[in-house]
């Protein structure tokens, strides 16, 4: 297995691995996989994060055309059981410097609702938003907030559903910021815009790993 090769600052070639039926398209992969690195580098830039994306994130790349091997790769990267069931709508993961997902088309098929615009360059940009953001707290991965907050961070890292109109009361959101349990990540994108219009990105990112962040958000959205 060969080693990531810098092309450009904080864009790495990365050593990939594609299923049989994949590999016709390794051109398409490697240039969708720089071009994920591209669109993190330019949201960091940004937001003055650009020294937090300098190194690699991943020292390979696995794409899958089978769901279930994905899964147990999946499984295994995370030491779980290998016998739990993964939601069809699991698709990409970055762990231990391993970034692994589905195929488009899998994708596209368990997810419909994820696509749009180079939905699939956003994923991958979406799995390494996570660790960027776990860099910028000093390798702290419990402070990254609640799921709706980390997760919000990654979709808007990444631009998805950036073009999408959704609308929430105010109850709603409540609902949602103080649900411990997974839900819609295109209600997570909107609440996080949301909030992004009223204070700013480094804010949230200080607060959320407070006690307090949800009784905070709640002051903001009655102002």
């Amino acid at each position: 297995m060969s080693e990531n090769v810098l092309i450009e600052e904080s864009v790495y070639k990365i050593p990939l691995i594609l299923s049989k039926s994949l590999e016709s398209q390794r051109n398409t992969f490697e240039q969708i996989i720089l071009d994920a690195q591209k669109r993190l580098r330019t949201f960091a830039i940004q937001n003055g994060w650009s020294s937090f994306v300098k190194e690699s994130f991943a020292d390979r790349a696995e794409i899958y055309d089978n769901k279930n091997k994905f899964d147990i790769r999946f499984l295994k990267l995370h030491n779980e059981d290998l016998s739990i069931k993964l939601p069809k709508t699991v698709s990409a993961a970055l762990e231990k410097r391993v970034f692994i997902s589905v195929s488009p088309e899998l994708y596209a098929q368990n997810y419909p609702e994820g696509i749009e615009e180079k939905f699939f360059e956003k994923l991958i940009t979406h799995e390494m938003a996570h660790r960027l953001h776990i860099r910028i707290l000093n390798n702290n991965e419990n402070a990254m907030g609640p799921i709706w907050f980390f997760e919000g961070f990654a979709l808007y890292a990444a631009g998805q559903f950036e073009n999408d109109n959704l609308k929430m009361n105010h109850i709603e959101i409540l609902k949602i910021i103080t649900s411990s349990e997974r839900g819609s990540y295109k209600k997570y994108a909107a609440i996080f815009r949301y909030f992004l219009r009223k204070v700013t990105l480094k804010e949230l990112i200080i607060h959320s790993k407070n006690e307090n962040f949800v009784e905070w958000l709640e002051n903001i959205i009655t102002e």
